[in-house]
């Protein structure tokens, strides 16, 4: 097995605590909306494309639901929140980048998340330094579970997915690393791993420090 080299994050629900804010936008946009609160779907859509999120929500919602009108209220709540509470990190999360970053590993974000919102809430949560890399669900053509943000993020660091760790949160980003050939940890955040998930991540931890440590004393 090649030594390892790199370490690809996913964003939201791994690094920053923001996936909980989404499910509080989703309840009131749909309460403002008329369809009732959705945030119980985002579990649904966790690291899938802005479409397929939408094709959940029309299948719950048929015609009831109005994308543009929904949306706009889901990123006016969450626009507000950011502002009144900061951006959530995830505990410990920037003494883990620190403490990977000087074992000389490269480090990369892979994230379904549009690079606008990705760069602006790392840049807030003071975590974007750390990394040598971003890639977003808008710089490549097919999102998780698919592996191009994964395979592109392993290629921006001038390293093969063997080299580099993944870790992410959720299904989608769990086979999404598996198949671009990473060596995957889960770190659960609103989904508990799967049958399927277990299959394919290396490890499951329950934080961040948890993942490092493993990451730190692995031999490679």
């Amino acid at each position: 097995m090649k030594s390892m080299r790199g370490a690809v994050f996913d964003m939201d629900g791994l690094m920053l605590d923001t996936e909980r804010v989404s499910r509080l936008a989703f309840d009131y946009a749909g309460e403002m909306t008329g369809v009732g609160k959705a945030g119980y779907l985002t579990v649904r859509m966790l690291g899938l494309s802005p479409q397929a999120s939408s094709e959940i929500l029309y299948r719950e919602y048929g015609e009831a639901y109005r994308e543009e009108e929904f949306r706009r209220y889901a990123d006016e709540f969450r626009a507000r929140y950011f502002a009144e509470h900061g951006i959530p990190k995830k505990p410990g999360l920037l003494d883990v980048l620190e403490r990977l970053s000087s074992s000389g590993l490269r480090l990369a974000v892979a994230s379904s998340t549009k690079r606008e919102t990705v760069l602006s809430q790392l840049t807030d949560a003071g975590a974007v330094g750390f990394f040598d890399a971003v890639v977003c669900g808008d710089m490549v053509e097919r999102y998780k579970p698919e592996p191009d943000i994964y395979l592109r993020a392993c290629e921006l660091l001038g390293l093969s997915p063997c080299e580099c760790w993944a870790l992410d949160d959720a299904p989608a980003g769990v086979a999404s690393a598996h198949a671009a050939g990473c060596r995957v940890i889960m770190i659960p955040d609103l989904m508990m791993p799967d049958a399927e998930c277990l299959a394919s991540a290396e490890l499951v931890c329950r934080d961040l420090s948890e993942a490092a440590e493993h990451i730190l004393s692995d031999g490679g």
